[in-house]
């Protein structure tokens, strides 16, 4: 038997901008599990101005202030990347980072400004944090860590067109991210276009399960040249220009920015098509794309391209996993990601073995029902969220599943 518990946490109007926050806590308790599973969903309207995208971080750093200066108190990752770059080894790096994309994409340095303003924190360490994949190239005590899996079932007889997402990351966020769906509005204050965006804290939105009012979803993986800048555009700030794509050459584009610095993985998929692509792209915004007909796997080594590249064992031995297994239905790709028979590296983590990640969300974008579904659990039974990918009356509302 199970409970749901939904409270307001917050709600601010600002005039004449217009810039609107509701930031919602979704609860799923259970009698039988002594435990809540929570995550936030932060609704948000800004104008698409300068100062609107600096109300626009400010409101989400509001909402999530807690959340932000609580995950980031003990995170040995962050504190690591923030004594690099008052280093004579990193201190022109970041300098160079922060000044190439504020150059580039000064929207949404504003976003970035307006969030540390709103969870009161400095504003080095909001940039510290949307740079944590560059950095982590640099520095001794990270090491690279393969960060996702995405599982595609494409069966045109069957009716199945998904894509899977386990995120993965070093540091223990389970409790800790939210979702963002926002609303960009023009100086007369008619929608521009929508986005939605699961975001680990303080972050910028774009990076890991993303849709949009366009038909376009995409979710991210690590990659690890060994040819990489100490310059160019955070692959943050990329990943958040892609939320305002409207076309899936659009997407594409946005993704391969030439003045990106190292490499990522993009899963790509068109909601009103029915259409999936991998894009892998490297540094310097070199890419390769390959339409999804079939099943399929993405963890965090190159496939497409002929890239020289670090070693990753976790990707090596879930890609050996997807081998034995080849789902290609909702039920296999969901099993194959809940996967742990691989004791030292399983597709889904939990820091166990020779790991050392955890598995943050599982996300299930069906292209088929057009909804994203969302466990932080192995997805095994109903998830704990189902979100619809149509923006119904001005947002994506959230569905608890129980």
């Amino acid at each position: 038997q199970t409970s749901v518990c939904c409270s307001l946490i917050r709600r601010h109007t600002y005039i004449p901008k217009r810039i609107l926050i509701a930031a919602m806590r979704l609860c799923l308790f259970s009698f039988t599990v002594c435990q809540a599973a929570c995550l936030r969903t932060i609704y948000v309207e800004y104008e698409d101005s300068s100062q609107g995208h600096f109300e626009f971080g400010r409101s989400v750093g509001e909402a999530v202030r807690d959340v932000i200066r609580t995950s980031w108190a003990d995170d040995a990752e962050l504190k690591s990347m923030e004594e690099w770059v008052e280093s004579d080894a990193g201190r022109q790096i970041y300098s160079d980072f922060v000044a190439n994309s504020n150059e580039s994409f000064p929207l949404y340095m504003k976003e970035v400004e307006g969030m540390a303003a709103g969870a009161g924190v400095s504003l080095t360490r909001l940039l510290v944090n949307q740079l944590r994949e560059e950095f982590s190239q640099w520095i001794s005590t990270s090491r690279l860590q393969g960060h996702c899996t995405d599982a595609y079932a494409v069966n045109t007889t069957g009716g199945v067109t998904a894509i899977g997402h386990n995120d993965d990351w070093g540091v223990y966020w389970r409790n800790a991210t939210y979702f963002v769906i926002a609303s960009a509005l023009d100086s007369n204050g008619a929608v521009k276009f929508r986005f939605g965006s699961w975001v680990y804290p303080g972050y910028l939105p774009g990076m890991q399960l993303n849709w949009n009012s366009h038909g376009l979803i995409w979710t991210v993986n690590s990659l690890f040249p060994k040819s990489y800048r100490s310059s160019g555009v955070g692959t943050a700030w990329v990943a958040r220009h892609m939320a305002e794509a409207s076309s899936i050459d659009d997407l594409i584009a946005r993704a391969a920015d030439p003045r990106v610095s190292t490499a990522m993985n993009y899963n790509l998929g068109n909601l009103n098509l029915k259409q999936l692509w991998n894009l892998e792209v490297t540094t310097g915004g070199r890419k390769a794309l390959r339409q999804i007909l079939g099943p399929y796997v993405h963890a965090n080594q190159f496939k497409l391209m002929d890239v020289e590249q670090f070693p990753e064992p976790s990707s090596e031995h879930r890609q050996t996993r997807w081998n034995e297994l080849k789902p290609n239905d909702i039920h296999g790709i969901r099993a194959f990601l809940a996967d742990r028979k691989d004791d030292r590296y399983p597709v889904w983590r939990n820091k166990t073995g020779g790991d050392d990640c955890f598995t943050e969300v599982t996300g299930l974008f069906d292209l088929e029902r057009r909804t994203l579904a969302v466990w932080t659990a192995p997805a095994l039974g109903a998830p704990l969220m189902e979100l619809p990918l149509d923006f119904v009356g001005g947002r994506s509302a959230s569905t608890l599943v129980v």
